[in-house]
């Protein structure tokens, strides 16, 4: 596919530079100065650069030397950006994802359900023929190219016909998204943003109440370089783009979260040639670089890892399907086709963009972070218009975040509105934020330093303040982080500028025990290695039993105690788990009588209630479904063999006709009723 783009090209007016205050490819951080008379960073040139708009690249020679504090800076250009930087992603797409209610439909089927839609809807003009099954994604959508691009009013009539056919859950278009950055080249000698007294906010005070230790910020970006400021703190990650046009790196999804350039040559993304930006390290110094080494730059979580997870590539773009399964993924969701994620993250960190809804590919993939604890941090964009516009920001259970300048403003450029849920240190074109990039134009070369400004630099911070707020509680919902932080939020706004101090204070730090029946239950099954620490103390449960949840990397289980049962497992995550969930728990089914045990061709557990036993069982062919063992019917499926004998329940118990009936796998029909007892038919 042709990516279209069109970009104002930027007339830069830098005063000279001395040439002793040149450093190329590397730089010394001098120690932020904390007294009055430095009490702000300066223009480090004392002068100021003029723009007609925004620049095109990322600056990799810095100049660190202070400026007095009489040595204000000149009266600069509005700071009100035109467009994001690079350009909004274009809005034709050749791919849409379809949700099949048979997800196990053949892909010719699939197809032709595409293909017909989109002959209804484009009556007169040439209907596109599906040329390819792309992938299925994490939530088992397919994705299907087709032969060539529609613009926004065809999409729009596809797409409906598509929702109308009987077999479609959904349907919408897979777009291409962007970064929310606008780089810079001018030079700061400290970072303003972590210090209160020089217009960031309070890190400090955070940093003496939790580190972020044992948290991992998962960065959907543009991937990572090797940096001395970040390769001890990088876990594995995952390349996740799966469009040779846009990987560089000519494959499709790996193992490699290289960042391979997002340069571009005259045409392709701009009139002009535009060189890589090295996007993705940047935000992961932010987010968590390594701090007191002596050297470089200090991340807002100073004891957290990274987990990079690739998901935008050549211009900077990257399709919305892939980057929801970067969000299942990270969070430790299983995706189709790609390995388990050996160390989920704590939290994901999304610094980019794109225009329109929020679509349910991305808000499953947000949902299903969120089910799973870990919070997702979305940039609000770079346009100066309404966040409710631009998608992930219009996502539900994300935490927005929007640009602030060096004096705790909105900066200009960032995006606003009902949405935004807090303000961040962005920079601005005379003081932006200063991280880990790499010295070259189009491929990897060397690590250095250089400086962004925009809501792609607010949002790590925020993350990083998310990773300090679950080393004190790794179990704390991402709707409570979301509630402490607006609700902490401070500054020259009064209740949106972030407080990292105020919000990890905020958090109650967890220190939990397990003892009693339910203590002997959880180390004679493996303990801590297998079920993860107590996340709770214990409580009470219905008729006079006791429970208590344990988490291990966003996996919960919960062990119930009851005089009559003992102490089980339930795991809340396992489709057996989550039907006595929906069952009403031990409310419904009762207690567990045993833990989940997986069987040759399914799995099941037993729930005691008084004297009526229930057993929910489950096959990868039936789902889940309850006997009541203690029942007529039940009773007669246990004396035919169990699932050896009529097969695994397809239905529940119901009643049909004055009859109560159940469905089982070996095509058997049980009736029930008072006068004739249990019989079966085929």
């Amino acid at each position: 596919m042709t990516l279209r783009r069109s970009r104002t090209r930027c007339a830069r007016h830098t005063p000279p530079v001395p040439s002793s205050s040149v450093s190329s490819g590397s730089m010394s951080l001098a120690a932020p100065a904390h007294d009055a008379a430095a009490a702000r960073p300066r223009n480090v040139l004392g002068a100021v650069v003029r723009r007609s708009c925004l620049p095109l690249a990322v600056t990799t020679a810095l100049v660190l030397t202070a400026q007095p504090a009489a040595a204000a800076p000149a009266e600069a250009a509005p700071d009100t950006p035109a467009t994001t930087v690079p350009s909004d992603p274009p809005t034709e797409t050749d791919r849409v994802i379809v949700k099949f209610k048979d997800t196990a439909a053949p892909e010719t089927t699939k197809e032709k359900v595409v293909e017909t839609a989109a002959e209804d809807a484009l009556d007169g003009a040439r209907a596109p023929e599906a040329t390819e099954h792309v992938k299925t994604t994490a939530g088992q959508a397919d994705v299907i190219k087709l032969d060539r691009e529609l613009d926004e009013g065809e999409q729009k009539k596809v797409l409906s016909e598509i929702q109308a056919d009987p077999a479609v859950e959904y349907a919408e278009a897979d777009r291409l998204a962007t970064t929310s950055w606008v780089p810079n080249d001018t030079y700061t000698n400290f970072q303003w943003s972590l210090w209160p007294n020089q217009g960031g906010v309070d890190f400090t005070s955070a940093w003496d109440l939790s580190r972020g230790n044992g948290q991992t910020i998962a960065v959907l970006d543009t991937g990572i370089t090797s940096h001395g400021d970040l390769n001890s703190k990088v876990v594995p990650g995952r390349d996740f783009i799966n469009d040779t046009d846009l990987s560089r790196d000519g494959n499709y999804r790996d193992a490699n979260p290289q960042d391979e350039g997002d340069w571009s040559g005259a045409g392709e993304c701009s009139p002009a040639a535009r060189p890589s930006s090295w996007h993705g390290t940047h935000v992961a110094g932010l987010a968590a670089g390594v701090t007191q080494n002596g050297a470089g730059i200090s991340g807002a979580a100073p004891g957290a890892k990274i987990q990079p997870v690739r998901v935008l590539g050549k211009c900077t773009n990257g399709w919305v399907s892939d980057i929801a399964d970067g969000v299942a993924w990270a969070a430790g969701a299983p995706v189709d086709g790609q390995p388990a994620n050996p160390k989920p993250s704590s939290v994901v960190n999304l610094s980019l963009n794109y225009p329109g809804e929020c679509g349910w590919t991305m808000q499953n993939a947000i949902n299903t972070a969120v089910n799973r604890r870990v919070p997702v941090v979305v940039a609000a964009g770079n346009s100066a218009v309404n966040a409710g516009g631009t998608a992930p920001a219009n996502c539900e259970n994300t935490i927005v975040v929007g640009a602030s300048d060096n004096n705790g403003n909105t900066a200009g450029y960032s995006n606003t509105g009902a949405v935004v849920d807090v303000l961040a240190p962005g920079g601005t074109g005379q003081f932006p934020m200063l991280s880990t990039v790499n010295a070259g134009t189009t491929r990897p070369a060397g690590a250095t330093y250089g400086n962004m400004y925009g809501t792609s630099m607010a949002t790590p911070l925020v993350s990083g303040t998310v990773a300090l707020m679950k080393q004190r509680d790794p179990a704390i919902t991402p709707a409570r982080v979301e509630q402490i932080l607006t609700s902490t939020a401070s500054g020259r706004l009064g209740s949106l500028n972030l407080n990292p101090a105020a919000a990890v204070r905020a958090v109650a730090p967890t220190s939990f025990s397990a003892s009693g029946g339910i203590g002997a239950a959880w180390r004679a099954t493996g303990g801590a290695a297998r079920w993860g620490n107590p996340v709770m103390n214990e409580a009470n449960a219905a008729d006079g039993g006791r429970y208590q949840e344990f988490v291990k990397n966003g996996r919960k289980v919960t062990i119930y105690w009851h005089r009559s049962t003992g102490a089980h497992i339930v795991e809340n995550g396992t489709v057996v788990g989550k039907k006595f969930i929906s069952g009403g728990r031990e409310r419904g089914y009762g207690f567990p009588s045993t833990d989940e045990m997986r069987v040759k061709g399914g799995a099941y557990q037993v729930h005691r209630k008084g004297a009526s036993v229930t057993k929910v069982l489950w096959s990868p062919a039936t789902g889940a479904h309850a006997v009541k063992e203690t029942g007529a019917i039940g009773g007669a499926w246990k004396r035919a063999g169990y699932e050896k004998g009529w097969g695994w329940p397809t239905t529940e118990e119901y009643r049909s006709g004055g009859e109560v009936q159940q469905k089982f796998s070996n095509g058997v029909t049980a009736h029930w009723t008072s006068q004739r007892g249990v019989w079966t038919t085929r």
